[in-house]
């Protein structure tokens, strides 16, 4: 019997960031650090999973270079890159961060134009593997031709909005959702209910358009889950955060690891919330030093109730 294993669609590229030492100046050159690490809301996302122990296949795109090979040689164990693509006209994608001395984003330019290239064709390549998958995870750096195929097949499909200007994308295939996975920003654009609106509307709204399970995640708030049975908001014990970088997507790949592993969504959720403590708490970005005895602690952290 073949493992189970989860099927990724989405964006990955190298993130370039660079930290000034000193208050940044404009127009000039800055002393500081410069790092540059693999990433990619999609890529980030299925990395995790792998992390946690689960076979993961991403279906992304590269161009032919020295950021793609840096990027498979950095790739988990358990995480496969066999389905993606290699496109030779343009460069695997780029996301270049200027932080000033305190380490907040000053200004940030992204190159995406290799996932652009994921058309109809390309997907449609990839339906097998998706239906054959326990769930199939997409983000939303997809164009729409690429997640109207998508959406047209016969899988259980986890969305991340990415961010509240790119998840409107969806709005065609909320019907075709199974767990919508936003924040509040997100909701509010998705639901179209604008700025201002609760969650609490936000989640209904979204049901209402057909979606099975509506996540939205709210910071130091938690998070609610809503569904046509009821709604639960999930908080966490305060905590000292080293750095936020990274939580998100550790919150979806444990989610997806949970589900996966036939775990309901209320001990999924919170078994994603404890693994974005264990992020929030450290100085790394992902679970690459996924500590099972630490998961299970910060599990005890997580309450929930409902509204």
């Amino acid at each position: 019997m073949n493992a189970p294993y989860v099927a990724v669609f989405g964006g990955c590229n190298m993130d370039i960031s660079g930290k000034s030492k000193t208050a940044l100046l404009p127009h000039d050159s800055n002393p500081g650090d410069v790092s540059m690490t693999p990433g990619g809301v999609g890529r980030n996302i299925a990395a995790n999973i792998a992390l946690v122990g689960i076979h993961t296949k991403i279906i992304t795109a590269f161009g032919d270079d020295d950021k793609k090979r840096l990027i498979l040689r950095n790739a988990p164990e358990k995480l496969s890159f066999e389905s993606s693509f290699t496109f030779g006209d343009v460069g695997t994608g780029s996301y270049l961060v200027v932080l000033d001395d305190e380490g907040e984003m000053a200004v940030a330019v992204n190159d995406m134009k290799a996932v652009d290239k994921l058309g109809r064709e390309e997907m449609e390549s990839r339906r097998e593997l998706a239906e054959g998958a326990s769930y199939t995870v997409v983000d939303a750096n997809l164009k729409e031709e690429a997640l109207q195929t998508i959406f047209s097949w016969n899988t259980r499909i986890i969305v991340d909005g990415v961010s509240a200007v790119k998840v409107g994308k969806f709005k065609p295939f909320l019907s075709k959702i199974n767990v919508l996975k936003c924040n509040v920003l997100e909701a509010r654009a998705l639901s179209e209910l604008g700025d201002g609106a609760s969650i609490s509307d936000c989640g209904r709204v979204l049901l209402e358009k057909g979606s099975e399970y509506v996540l939205i995640t709210a910071g130091s708030d938690g998070a609610y889950l809503y569904s046509a049975d009821q709604a639960l908001h999930f908080t966490t014990s305060p905590m000292a955060i080293k750095g936020a970088t990274g939580a998100g997507d550790a919150f979806v790949g444990m989610l997806t690891a949970e589900l996966v592993q036939e775990k309901s969504l209320e001990e999924a959720i919170v078994g994603a919330m404890a693994a974005s403590r264990m992020v929030l708490k450290s100085d790394h970005s992902d679970l690459s030093v996924f500590d099972r005895r630490q998961w299970e602690k910060e599990k005890k952290e997580i309450q929930y109730d409902i509204i």
